[in-house]
């Protein structure tokens, strides 16, 4: 099977460009291409999001997956070089026409592989000045008396919280913790006893 994927960020947006120059490509290379995924989703969300793992699941073995430029992939250089990686691991050739890239792990290739271990390169400074930033302002943060992490005493929201009237009226009811969780179903007996604890519901 092989397939397409294009991507675009706003709904102002369209993959006509995409999808043409794909479709150009395995033309002049005499590919016939099975489909072409088309998707309008913010670089900012994830995988999911941006269906790159539901086409993946697509592929076998042996399949092809055509992007038209790198970052149509990945939200950095970090995650592409990851998704870049599972597809290398599930043994699929992809082609990225902008950059002129054919990453198949049946057939290497000089070029292509000075490319990846650039991208590589590129990644881990990437990754270098992300944690940089990040202690540089946590730093800040501390310096500016701030404590870092949980206060003493703040609650979290909890998966329990919008059932929580139910719960208290399940409660003075003489219910048990055991009756209260097949009631309402979600978490564990143990998670809501905890819950009934810190959030000191009590028989009134």
């Amino acid at each position: 099977m092989i397939i397409g994927y294009t991507r675009v960020s706003t709904d102002k947006q369209t993959t006509d460009t995409q999808k043409h120059t794909i479709l150009e490509y395995t033309y002049n290379n005499k590919i016939k291409i099975d489909d072409i995924i088309e998707v309008t989703t913010s670089t900012r969300n994830n995988r999911k999001d941006r269906q790159i793992d539901t086409t993946l699941e697509k592929l076998q073995k042996n399949d092809t997956l055509i992007v038209y430029a790198l970052d149509r992939l990945g939200r950095s250089t970090i995650e592409t070089l990851q998704i870049i990686e599972d597809i290398k691991n599930k043994g699929i050739k992809l082609i990225i026409i902008k950059e002129n890239l054919v990453i198949d792990s049946n057939n290497t290739n000089a070029m292509n592989t000075m490319m990846l271990t650039m991208l590589t390169a590129v990644a881990e400074l990437e990754r270098s000045f992300i944690s940089e930033r990040t202690k540089q302002g946590l730093a800040r943060v501390k310096a500016n008396g701030t404590k870092l992490g949980r206060q003493k005493g703040q609650q979290v929201k909890s998966i329990f919280d919008e059932h929580k009237d139910k719960i208290t009226e399940l409660i003075n009811l003489g219910v048990t913790n055991k009756r209260i969780h097949e009631y309402i179903n979600i978490g564990s007996v143990q998670s809501l006893g905890k819950y009934i604890k810190t959030r000191n519901l009590k028989v009134v």
